[in-house]
């Protein structure tokens, strides 16, 4: 008779617990499907059924629904190359433009708060707003996408309209399209897609467009951590012509705004960099400004705040507006490095019903009115030079503005005072005295002026119309003086001299009263002239014209550099452009 070892049995009893599980789970897997029923397993292939059909009749559509013989004849009417967009599948590959330090980041989802996605257009290219479309759909998380709302604003374009409801009804239910009943303009038709909205959050976005991979998460987490956040991703480019996504620069700039209102791009400064700890790659970024084209708020805090102010018409200044109030009214607005959206930079191309300079500007002057204070006076010094924006701001415009200005005290906003000391310290304010004012920068060349290291004023390609906020401003005053504005402040501002050893121009102490070199710029347009010194010698005056020169004296040999010459009206190297032109003198009640 065999006898067994307490080892061997051990292992006999070990052997049939195993298998007496696995027996186990596969009853209870065999009972589950017994339970689940032979419906349930219809239901899901039916499913997948749809879903199959679903896709190949959106592949079906794009073959013909962009036939249109009411699209202009060419791409000029919409300053894009639509007949390569045409081509280019709306779901496509595009490169991840995040800095290393997002990419393995992970998000607890089920935390995050949902968002609906608000696309208002107006005779969009129809391929770019579906690439747009199926950009959100494809990489943003199921559990957070509330909806995508397509607000169609009364656009005359045939296939914004029966060819687009057509392909919306095979894309999930959670894309909705809604037209106005007339021409709204962006503001209020991206308040009635606000209004329709159910999501926890609300992401306002351009049609034109192109969302890229985690997108979504890094923007909520920010109004998770704080509701009053009011944030927009990085925005990368899509190029108008070849329609490629192209990554932004790893440099990581934020939005500012120009004394005339405009958005601009700024540097990081110093002390946004020190609170992010040296971490800017990563990290949500103060902004004082919205770009406009990707911005993400609470659906809550946006209505308690005031949502867009619905006094302001067709386009312009809504994104310079809704930033200052958020700052003034308690919020943040941030900027993430880690999400990335591309809007497709163009000439403008957006109908107004109306004169659009003069649009622009009362929408800007009820931004100024409500929340510049002192401030406004710049702006509207700066705006009362160019006649195309001068529209009269009367009484009755004033009366419009009490609705938010009761909101604006009932929300306790703080003066623009502590924006500008808070959130744009870097941020000089003009000199009244200054009539020409800002970077100058020679229209033949686009260099513009700098301060070398030894006084002398150089010549540099780091400027304004590069989209960075100028380092070097410049202005003449009301007396004739060129000054240089320093930055810090602790220089004070200093007159600009002739050096007549050289004909150069140099920085030195402004002498008193002394006015033997008296500069002005002869305008031939609203801010571009030459720049002209006066020289008063026993009586005697002399001309000279500032000239961008090849140097040949020994300091700076062969640098470009501003060199006083005889005038020459043709000569386009004496002809210079000022950020700002200022007139002081202003009446916009009555403007002439």
């Amino acid at each position: 008779m065999a006898i067994i070892s307490s080892r061997m049995l051990r292992r006999k009893v070990g052997q049939i617990l195993v298998l007496s599980i696995i027996t186990t789970l596969l009853l209870m897997l065999f009972a589950a499907r017994q339970f689940e029923g032979p419906e349930t397993g219809i239901q899901n292939r039916k499913r997948a059924l749809k879903e199959q059909l679903r896709q190949q009749r959106l592949r079906e559509l794009q073959k013909t629904i962009f036939v249109n013989p009411n699209r202009p004849p060419d791409d000029s009417g919409y300053n894009i190359n639509v007949t390569l967009s045409e081509r280019i599948p709306l779901e496509r590959n595009v490169p991840d433009s995040r800095p290393l330090e997002c990419r393995g980041r992970v998000f607890d989802v089920d935390s995050l708060p949902t968002v609906s996605v608000i696309i208002p257009f107006y005779n969009e290219a129809l391929s770019m707003l579906l690439r747009t479309v199926h950009s959100i759909l494809s990489r943003t998380p199921e559990k957070l996408l509330k909806q995508v709302i397509l607000v169609n604003d009364h656009s005359p374009n045939a296939d914004l309209n029966d060819p687009l409801e057509r392909y919306v009804k095979y894309l999930p239910e959670k894309v909705i399209l809604i037209k106005t009943s007339k021409r709204e303009g962006l503001i209020r038709a991206r308040m009635m897609g606000a209004d329709m909205a159910t999501g926890d959050v609300l992401m306002f976005q351009d049609g034109h467009t192109e969302n890229n991979v985690q997108w979504a998460e890094p923007l909520l987490e920010e109004i998770k951590r704080n509701p009053k956040v009011v944030i927009q991703p990085h925005v990368d480019a899509i190029d108008q012509w070849t329609i490629q996504y192209e990554p932004s620069s790893s440099v990581v700039p934020r939005g500012g705004f120009s004394w005339d209102l405009r958005y601009t791009w700024m540097q990081l400064p110093d002390h946004e960099k020190e609170r992010l700890d040296h971490q800017q790659a990563y990290k949500a970024q103060r902004t004082p400004t919205l770009v406009g084209c990707a911005v993400m708020v609470g659906r809550e805090h946006f209505f308690a705040i005031g949502g867009f102010d619905d006094g302001m018409n067709i386009w312009g200044g809504e994104n310079i507006e809704l930033a200052f109030r958020n700052w003034l009214c308690g919020g943040e607005v941030l900027n993430h490095p880690c999400s990335r959206v591309a809007h497709t930079f163009k000439p403008f191309s957006y109908k107004f019903d109306g004169d659009r300079e003069k649009i622009v500007q009362k929408n800007q002057m009820r931004i100024a009115e409500l929340w510049m204070d002192d401030w406004k006076t710049f702006f509207l010094a700066a705006t009362y030079s160019w006649p195309t924006k001068h529209i009269p701001f009367t009484e009755e415009d004033r009366k419009s503005l009490e609705p938010r200005m009761n909101m604006k005290h009932k929300l306790g906003c703080k003066p623009f005072k502590w924006y500008m000391d808070n959130i744009v310290p870097e941020m000089p304010t003009p000199p009244k005295q200054a009539h020409f004012y800002g970077e100058v920068a020679n229209i033949k060349s686009e260099a513009c002026f700098y301060l070398t290291a030894d006084g002398y004023i150089g010549m540099t390609f780091f400027c304004f119309f590069h989209r960075v906020l100028p380092q070097n401003l410049f202005y003449i005053d009301n007396d004739g003086r060129l000054m240089y504005q320093s930055q810090t402040g602790t220089q004070g501002n200093k007159c600009l001299r002739v050096d007549k050893g050289t004909w150069l121009v140099k920085v030195g102490p402004c002498v008193g009263t002394d006015m033997s070199e008296k500069w002005d710029t002869a305008l031939v347009s609203e801010n571009v002239g030459d720049i002209s010194v006066v020289f008063q010698d026993n009586g005697v005056e002399t001309k000279l014209c500032m000239t961008q020169v090849t140097n040949v004296n020994k300091m700076h040999y062969r640098e470009q550099m501003p060199q006083l010459l005889p005038c020459e009206d043709d000569n386009t190297f004496q002809q210079w452009r000022w950020t700002y032109v200022f007139d002081f003198n202003y009446n916009w009640e009555n403007p002439s």
